[in-house]
């Protein structure tokens, strides 16, 4: 049985065990690395961002989980914002997640975005957007087997990056 737990200083082995695992990828999750920060920092800056505590200037209150299996091996990390700025409403999204490069392949993305979206619902949220890089063809089809329907493709001048916007109705959840 797979699910959504909050990080806890109980985590910090397996968390390292599950950062190693992402190795020199070029698309690591978001709030997963902590070079420059401690394991303990890392669960601060988490408890500030979901309770809106000195959020650097553009960001928006999120909080974070592990995607954990039986024996709380971290498989993979989800970040949900509780809602969306302009930035986030054209290229990035209210979740963000990744699944360990060791893990992918086995249908475990699709199953902890359904968690995801599970709690981005607890919260009041009843209607998601999720993107991705249109080259990333996986994260569509888990975006899809989800429910997302593709609203439109922008071009990420940051990241020279086609995104695609797909909305989500977490109404009938």
């Amino acid at each position: 049985m797979y699910k959504l737990i909050k990080p806890s200083i109980e985590h910090k082995e397996k968390y390292l065990d599950y950062l190693n695992d992402w190795g020199d990828e070029s698309m690591t999750p978001l709030t997963s690395d902590i070079k420059h920060m401690s394991y303990e920092d890392l669960l601060k800056y988490f408890y500030d961002a979901e309770h809106d505590i000195n959020l650097p200037r553009g960001y928006v209150p999120d909080s974070n989980y592990f995607f954990v299996d039986e024996e709380e091996n971290i498989l993979g990390f989800v970040n949900i914002r509780h809602y969306l700025n302009d930035i986030l409403l054209k290229i990035r999204g209210h979740i963000a997640y990744g699944i360990r490069p060791s893990m992918r392949g086995k249908g475990l993305s699709k199953k902890m975005l359904k968690l995801a979206l599970e709690k981005a619902k607890e919260r009041g949220i009843n209607r998601i957007l999720m993107v991705c890089d249109k080259s990333n063809v996986a994260s569509a089809k888990t975006i899809i087997a989800n429910g997302g329907i593709l609203e439109n493709e922008v071009y990420d001048v940051t990241d020279h990056e086609i995104i695609q916007r797909y909305w989500i109705d977490l109404t009938h959840l």
